[in-house]
């Protein structure tokens, strides 16, 4: 690629330098010429008395034959520059209107011809350009008519420059290539390589081989992209490592019911078949594995769904206040059966704007965990009240258990995990299907609430999530 390059680049002078020499020269002769004559039709106008310096000056430094005379050829002003100017002045004065053409440089207008000099094959500009038209009266030059200044400018043969021009590229695009290659074989072991290794260690990702190599590179870029793409290497090795993790929990959670099912309506089949009292408790075993069975399934799906974005959203104006009473009352029969003393502080007419289903999960999982892990108080405290600003509503359910220490918190939200006594992390949780926390974590960031955890070992945890209270 590098070389391809550098021969563009090589045609590119030859082009410019060897084919287009010739015509880039007249050309800026020609400029030159012109610009001349604006010298010269100023100097006539403005400053008359210094015309005859000027003149001087410009053929001296420009190398030109400048001749000023009027229409009827009466002499005005001449300069004589070289060895042939009577030559030059015949060829002048008795120029062919078939060889002028009309150049326009800006707003002068001029008659320009290009004819050959002499035999080595230069040639001359002769430029002819009007500084005053008939009656026009000038203080120091009395006039016959139009005045017009006529320029020669000879044009250097440009053969042994051209040949001098055309020797020098060929040296240039020599160590062109040259330094083309060595940049090529640079590039090839300090970029392209690699480049391709970083290209080989991502096709093994999908294989489950996510051990990269990693070597610190001269180049800040290759370096910035081997750590994105170890970076993405360990997301991905922790992802498939919850994927492996999840599929065995609920092959776990799945085979117990299941097995448990299994046993109970062959113990139906071959034992308690015609004892109704047998019968119903092996039943009830059945029907309680059958709802955990329904339940796992359930909360896999609405994970699912939350994950992948797929969860539908019905929101609407409600009252908390009333409905979190009503959800709590259910629960009443744990005070009543099991000694859990449940405890509802609740401040009246909260409404709030959410999807009334979805956020009924959150306050179950909430409630429900607190059931779980609360301490032998068996007391749950739940409240809801207004923030000291008036705006913000907090919800939030608090338990007696054991707690979890600052550094585990954050990993609360996962699925499956549990702190143990002993202060082991990421354990199965100890009833239900584990999925609890993660399903509200979705739900709230579905709404785009704030929530967390505050919790103290020994004292018990807090979990709560915050939402502006809605109003007219």
């Amino acid at each position: 690629m590098f070389i391809i390059f550098a021969l563009l680049i090589i045609a590119f002078l030859y082009f410019f330098q060897v084919v287009m020499l010739g015509s880039y020269y007249e050309y800026m002769k020609t400029i030159e010429t012109s610009d001349t004559a604006r010298i010269i039709n100023e100097t006539w106008h403005n400053n008359p008395e210094k015309l005859s310096s000027v003149v001087e000056n410009l053929a001296m430094e420009r190398q030109l034959y400048i001749h000023i005379s009027d229409s009827n050829r009466t002499y005005v002003h001449k300069n004589y520059l070289g060895r042939n100017n009577q030559e030059i002045r015949d060829m002048i004065l008795n120029l062919d209107e078939e060889h002028l053409q009309v150049y326009q440089n800006g707003d002068s207008t001029h008659l320009v011809a290009t004819l050959p000099r002499s035999k080595d094959g230069s040639k001359a500009i002769i430029m002819i350009s009007r500084i005053a038209e008939a009656g026009e009266q000038n203080p120091v030059f009395v006039t016959n008519g139009a005045v017009d200044v006529y320029i020669y400018n000879y044009l250097e043969p440009i053969g042994t420059t051209s040949e001098i021009i055309y020797s020098q590229l060929n040296l240039t695009a020599v160590l062109i290539i040259l330094a083309a290659f060595f940049i090529s074989v640079f590039f090839s072991s300090s970029i392209t390589k690699p480049i391709v290794q970083i290209s080989k260690s991502a096709l093994k990702l999908p294989q489950g081989d996510f051990h990269l190599e990693t070597k610190k590179h001269q180049f800040l870029e290759i370096n910035e992209l081997t750590e994105t793409l170890n970076s993405a290497s360990d997301e991905i090795a922790k992802s498939d490592g919850l994927r492996k993790e999840l599929m065995a929990n609920i092959s776990h959670d799945l085979r117990t019911p299941l097995t448990m099912i299994k046993a109970y309506a062959e113990m139906i089949r071959d034992l308690s078949g015609n004892n109704p009292e047998k019968r119903e408790k092996h039943l009830k075993v059945i029907i309680d594995e059958t709802d955990r069975l329904s339940s796992l399934v359930t909360d896999i799906l609405d994970l699912s769904k939350l994950q992948s974005g797929a969860a539908e959203m019905h929101m609407e104006v409600f009252d908390f206040s009333q409905h979190l009473k009503d959800l709590t009352s259910r629960f009443s029969l744990l005070n009543e059966v099991r000694d859990y003393k449940i405890l509802l502080s609740c401040e009246p007419d909260i409404f709030i704007k959410a999807d009334v289903t979805k956020l009924e999960q959150v306050v179950y999982n909430f409630i429900n965990n607190a059931i779980t892990y609360t301490g032998e108080d068996k007391t749950i405290k739940i409240a809801l009240y207004r923030k000291p600003d008036k705006n913000t509503v907090r919800f939030e359910v608090t338990d007696s258990g054991i707690g979890i220490d600052e550094e585990n918190i954050k990993y609360v939200w996962d699925r499956y995990y549990k702190v143990k006594h002993d202060g082991e992390t990421h354990q199965r949780a100890k009833n239900g299907s584990g999925l609890g926390l993660s399903i509200v974590k979705g739900v709230l960031e579905l709404h785009k609430f704030n929530y967390g955890v505050d919790s103290k070992i020994g004292v018990g945890s807090t979990f709560w999530f915050e939402c502006n209270e809605y109003k007219d």
